[in-house]
């Protein structure tokens, strides 16, 4: 080969090697283009996640699921991203938010849960002032007189009733929530012990207690059936002495 022909097949490889410097040099930029905007972008979709759980997590206490959900949407909206999923149970939430990254949308997941002090009432079994429980307001709850109850108690009732609703289309028959000692006095003169508890020790008297009646769950029927399955882990256990399928309390 002369030495013009050499020179020209080193310049030619010269020339190979520097569009492949080029290349290389490109593809590293946008990647690490994309680290830099994706990177802080997740983040950002942790974090939105995190306040969207946080924020039903702490609504549960006096909101049903539905509400609490909504208030997690809110949340998600107003951190730039979109709620996916919300799941609130008792006062634990769980969410996925999406965030579109690059033309990708990724999705990230939370969950919460806030602790609740025990609830403070005033009064003594059967004694406890009104103005210091909540009344019971939902499709199924006997409207007059109202059902109260101690304001745990009502808000994990109103996210059972909530998911049955959703899970089954229909509502329970809510007709008995706190008693005071002269409504409990009637139901033990009429009914007697150990059907009704002696006035001063029901839980009724505690806004803690459940009556699903008109018409009553009772043993067999589907409501009673779904009870069984799912009201634990809302706090509810049923009582079984005596046994009275239709009587529930909430334990926390």
């Amino acid at each position: 080969m002369t030495l013009r022909r050499r020179l020209a097949g080193d310049h030619g490889a010269g020339g190979t090697l520097a569009l492949m410097v080029a290349a290389g040099t490109l593809a590293f930029s946008l990647l690490a283009l994309s680290l830099f905007s994706v990177l802080p972008a997740k983040a950002r979709a942790n974090a939105a996640a995190d306040s969207a759980a946080i924020a039903a997590a702490e609504s549960a206490s006096v909101r049903s699921a539905d509400e609490s959900c909504a208030v997690a949407a809110e949340a998600a909206t107003l951190n730039k991203t979109t709620l996916l999923s919300c799941d609130v149970v008792g006062g634990e939430a769980t969410v996925t938010v999406g965030q579109e990254i690059l033309a990708t949308t990724f999705s990230v997941a939370a969950r919460a849960a806030v602790p609740r002090p025990a609830a403070q009432v005033s009064g003594v079994n059967g004694a406890i002032p009104l103005e210091d429980l909540v009344v019971i307001s939902y499709p199924g709850v006997r409207a007059d007189p109202p059902v109260y109850l101690r304001s745990d108690a009502a808000s994990a009732l109103l996210q059972m009733l909530d998911s049955y609703h959703s899970q089954t289309g229909d509502y329970l028959p809510v007709d008995e929530g706190y008693r005071d000692l002269a409504g409990q006095q009637r139901v033990f003169n009429e009914y007697g012990w150990p059907r009704a508890a002696i006035p001063g020790t029901s839980n009724h008297g505690l806004a803690i207690a459940i009556d699903f009646v008109n018409p009553p769950v009772v043993r067999g029927a589907s409501p009673h059936a779904w009870l069984v399955d799912n009201a634990a882990q809302f706090g509810f256990e049923p009582l079984t002495d005596p046994d009275e399928p239709w009587h529930w309390d909430y334990a926390g």
